[in-house]
């Protein structure tokens, strides 16, 4: 079994479990508390993504997670069959619009973009997306 490799089902209960996962291998890779931090609310708000508006809380459905490093950057891939989504694709919010509007949601891809160093998305096969999250890291 890749140790490297988690599948979690559809279910906001699992968010946990993905963090967990996330923060144990960017350890075992060298990333720093500040930058594993970072990689937990960015994984935090993705995994919620894809629970709650691809996947929906039906833990029939899943996705996976895969922690990679290579040459100083962890790489978190997602993998799911869930409805298409490029979060890429999505405008850049307004910190003062959002605010000043009182909305309570959709800073998450905002967030993701701050915290992480890059951000890729594929639609592999008319059916998986696949977002990959990188974080630089200079292992002491």
């Amino acid at each position: 079994m890749d140790d490297n490799k988690i599948y979690l089902k559809s279910n906001l209960m699992n968010l946990a479990k993905a963090r967990d996962f996330i923060s144990k291998k960017a350890r075992e890779y060298g990333a720093s508390e500040s930058d594993i931090t970072k990689i937990e609310i960015s994984c935090d708000e993705w995994s919620a993504n894809i629970i709650e508006h691809a996947l929906g809380n039906n833990s029939d459905r899943g996705f996976s997670i895969e922690v990679k490093y290579d040459n100083g950057k962890l790489y978190i891939i997602y993998e799911h069959e869930g409805e298409m989504f490029n979060p890429i694709e999505q405008e850049e919010v307004n910190l003062d619009d959002h605010f000043s509007e009182s909305k309570e949601r959709g800073l998450g891809i905002y967030i993701m973009r701050e915290m992480m160093d890059e951000i890729h998305y594929e639609y592999i096969d008319n059916r998986i997306n696949r977002l990959t999250l990188v974080k630089y890291i200079n292992q002491q």
